[in-house]
């Protein structure tokens, strides 16, 4: 079933335009998308609502090029800049442009550095640093990435910045089936979070900040309805009565 309100909110994301916004809502922006990118290429059905999946491709596209200036901009705070540059990691596997990627693994091997002994250095234990980990093990393979993810995770989150702890967490369920590094009541704090993050804000969704913000959010709370509907269907499609 179509969620006119989330639907209402995208079209009006449409006219945003991407040159006059900040790097932090051009990552919201660009997650958003991603969302909805995923939704449509499993179900083709929805271009009716979200548009083809070129014309979504074109927009990651767009904003991923504003979004590689800031992750080059030294000017920013260095764990900004790390979760650009995951950002663009993420965005290469829906959009393939190898310049932006060399650009985003060039940054991520000089932050990932290794010390006189011969052992990685990460700088923190925060969201995005787990976030350009897990992307570094997608395109290196190297098992530590992901061990030394986990830790993060297990370790670290809390009750900052939870919206970036979703992300990094649902990074790295791209590669763990089970997140048993989370304990159950923390991923279920973490979904209530999630579909309650609207009533934390003073102001809804007006302007461009709190839509782009919202944007992201909604458009999670979207792709996890979607891929449940879709494995409800699979479910009662092929078990045998």
């Amino acid at each position: 079933m179509k969620n006119d309100f989330f639907h209402d909110l995208y079209m009006s994301i449409r006219d945003v335009r991407v040159r006059d916004c900040s790097a932090m809502l051009l990552s919201h922006l660009l997650h958003g998308y991603l969302s909805v990118y995923a939704m449509v290429r499993v179900s083709p059905t929805l271009e009716r609502e979200y548009g083809t999946l070129q014309e979504i491709h074109e927009r990651l596209r767009e904003i991923a090029k504003e979004l590689s200036k800031a992750m080059k901009d030294t000017s920013i705070e260095l764990d900004e800049r790390i979760g650009y540059v995951a950002d663009l990691m993420d965005a290469y596997q829906t959009y393939s442009d190898m310049d932006l990627l060399n650009e985003a693994l060039d940054v991520a091997y000089r932050v990932l550095t290794v010390d006189e002994q011969g052992e990685i250095v990460i700088p923190g234990r925060t969201p995005n640093v787990c976030r350009l980990l897990c992307n570094w093990y997608y395109f290196t393979g190297e098992e530590w990435c992901l061990k030394m993810a986990e830790e993060v995770i297990s370790l670290h989150i809390n009750n900052e910045d939870r919206l970036d702890w979703i992300r990094a967490v649902n990074n790295l369920r791209d590669f763990v089936d089970k997140c048993v590094f989370i304990s159950m009541n923390e991923s279920e704090r973490l979904k209530d979070e999630l579909f309650h993050m609207k009533k934390n804000r003073e102001e809804r969704y007006e302007g461009v900040d709190n839509k782009t913000y919202y944007f992201e959010v909604l458009a999670i709370q979207e792709y996890e309805f979607f891929t449940l509907c879709e494995r409800k269907d699979l479910l009662e499609r092929y078990t045998v009565i």
